[in-house]
């Protein structure tokens, strides 16, 4: 356990606040004592894995977090042919390279979205039509209760940028991969990367995409129709490369950017009729619940 962690650090976004506990597991019997602490205090407790997609609120916060990444949860194994098993807190840009050397291709669409394995997972990660969860062979998970189980591929329950877990913590996932040359995947590798550096705000403090897209659309087109490109609240600003994205100009505050979601928010139901739902996760302080 560390002291006085701030979440700021370990976030895209850079703004977050000191959780009541900062539990750091290098392993799964680390892992499993830290959920036994969580539940022996009665302590509510989240996940952080890279720190994307993720707003995380100021001050104190009112539960523990568990931060599952290197050391420990970064190995990666090769049981099959075909089958990579990839730690939970494995970077993707390193799985992605770790496949292309050895001509396993199935995840290139992943080029350029930064985040873990587990986070990928969890979220169930994906671009241009494709979803992690599609190619998870099986997924290792602990349970709340320190049991460790193996779920098949069948019994996932996937949705868009969403896998339901039950309270359950992802220990490594292993893929199922296609053979094909190391020149193909490095060549659909770089041009995921560069459609995504020319469409997406990179090297910013952001916490990727705002919103989902709702069916049959686009958030970030109908954020754009609406005209919150360079829209501001504070230091918290819509990106002006892409709508769908906010951007922390330097001090921007979680309170300036919830305040933008919700501005961009009520303007597309006004002009659209559409509710947009948050794909990125919400950690709320201490005068929300936890």
């Amino acid at each position: 356990m560390q002291a006085n962690v701030q979440l700021g650090e370990l976030t895209t976004l850079r703004i977050g606040g000191t959780p009541v506990r900062y539990l750091h597991p290098r392993s799964v019997a680390e892992l499993r004592s830290a959920l036994a602490e969580c539940r022996r205090d009665r302590l509510a407790w989240r996940v952080l894995g890279g720190g994307s997609n993720l707003l995380v609120e100021e001050g104190l916060l009112p539960y523990a977090v568990i931060h599952v990444c290197a050391p420990g949860f970064d190995r990666i194994r090769r049981p099959a042919h075909a089958v990579i098993g990839a730690g939970a807190g494995v970077p993707t840009a390193r799985l992605l390279h770790y496949c292309r050397d050895r001509g396993l291709g199935g995840l290139e669409f992943l080029a350029g979205i930064p985040g873990t394995v587990g986070g990928a997972v969890a979220g169930n990660a994906g671009a241009w039509e494709r979803h992690v969860c599609n190619a998870v062979r099986r997924l290792r998970v602990l349970r709340p209760d320190g049991r460790l189980k193996t779920v098949r591929r069948a019994a996932l329950r996937c949705s868009y940028r969403h896998l339901e877990l039950d309270g359950s913590v992802v220990v490594e996932a292993e893929f199922q991969l296609e053979p094909r040359s190391t020149e193909l995947i490095g060549a659909q590798m770089n041009r995921y990367a560069r459609q995504r550096d020319e469409r997406h705000p990179l090297g910013v403090r952001s916490a990727g995409c705002v919103f989902k897209n709702p069916p049959g659309s686009s958030a970030g087109r109908l954020l754009d129709l609406c005209g919150l490109k360079g829209t501001r609240v504070g230091n918290a600003e819509v990106s002006r490369l892409h709508a769908n994205f906010i951007i922390n100009r330097g001090g921007a505050a979680a309170e300036d950017v919830l305040r933008l979601i919700e501005l961009m928010r009520r303007a597309v139901r006004r002009r659209f009729g559409i509710e947009l739902e948050l794909e990125v996760r919400h950690w709320p302080g201490r005068s929300k619940a936890a």
